[in-house]
């Protein structure tokens, strides 16, 4: 059995086509020898408006089943079950396999981010950090973190003379020259980078950054419940690793983002344990102002003094008192 579009194109049983103009299109469904001794020909046509299947058996010039998509059916002597449903079985193989054709996906530009659908929204981009080590904490809203370079937002930007400091650096340690270590330490150091431990254990290369925690002003070290938020911060982060959604920098050059340590966020922890004011100045999130105003409510931590002081307040005036 021979079957074509135009009468140009023969086509053998379980073969599909596509006309050029994707508007038509042919299946043939058969059995016996080599599928060309009986079958069927399901033709296709795809018009604006209207999807129109159609089949017919060897031989016979006119359709003997013929659809459309608004419901209009018409049906000729002769036709039987068994040609309906390779009708049907045609036409699904035929655009299963035009779907991609008819309806391509359209293209996006990738980046460092793997779902960028799922940024919330002013998020500049993420890091995700090598375990957290307690002296790193300062207080209870900031920290210093570390982010391997295998991560995509540093690998490209390791400066060169870094690169050659680290590799001439582990040669200088194998040959117990610790001289020499040193002085390239310092300059991998001096770049903003150091040589960390990974969760491997293994020492990698890593850039440091200065975290501020978005939303919140935690007690200063030498104020009341000062020691208490950041001895909290230190067990919350204490050798984890953070993901970090990073917003802005500040005008002291640290990255101001969101904070998240093994599912947890890491604003609502210390404001939920009264160890931070909501800092309203720069953040207006309702869920933050909710936190505070709960723990307020119930008097735990700093709100169990009689008239706290705002860690911006305090600052201000300690600064005044320099003056």
């Amino acid at each position: 059995m021979r079957i074509s579009l135009s009468g140009e194109q023969p086509l053998s049983t379980g073969s599909h086509v596509v006309n050029s103009d994707m508007n038509s299109g042919a299946y043939c469904a058969g059995s016996g020898e080599s599928g060309m001794a009986r079958g069927y020909v399901v033709q296709i046509s795809m018009r604006p408006g209207s999807l129109r299947l159609g089949a017919r058996a060897p031989g016979v010039p006119s359709p003997q089943v013929f659809a459309t998509h608004g419901h209009r059916r018409r049906r000729e002597r002769g036709v039987h079950a068994p040609l309906v449903l390779l009708c049907s079985i045609g036409a699904i193989v035929f655009l299963a396999n035009a779907r991609h054709v008819l309806f391509p996906k359209e293209s996006f530009l990738g980046s460092f981010w793997s779902t960028t659908t799922n940024k919330p929204q002013g998020v500049k981009y993420e890091l995700h950090t090598l375990p957290v080590d307690a002296k790193d904490v300062a207080d209870g809203d900031t920290m210093t973190v570390y982010v391997d370079m295998p991560n995509p937002h540093e690998s490209g930007n390791v400066p060169r003379e870094v690169q050659e400091a680290v590799v001439e650096r582990i040669k200088a340690r194998a040959a117990k020259n610790y001289q020499k270590a040193d002085t390239l330490q310092k300059i991998i150091v001096d770049a903003g980078y150091r040589q960390v431990p990974n969760l491997s254990g293994e020492q990698v290369l890593a850039k440091k950054y200065r975290i501020r925690l978005r939303g919140i002003d935690a007690p200063e070290n030498s104020m009341p419940y000062g020691k208490e938020a950041k001895e909290e911060l230190v067990k919350l982060v204490q050798g984890r690793t953070l993901k970090i959604s990073v917003y802005d920098t500040d005008r002291y050059g640290r990255l101001v983002g969101d904070v998240e340590c093994n599912g947890v966020f890491v604003q609502e922890h210390m404001l939920k344990k009264g160890l931070a004011w909501h800092y309203t100045a720069y953040d207006r999130r309702q869920e933050l102002a909710k936190w505070e105003s709960q723990t307020r409510a119930s008097r735990l931590g700093l709100w169990a003094l009689p008239n706290p002081e705002k860690p911006w307040e305090w600052r201000k005036d300690k600064r005044m008192r320099k003056w």
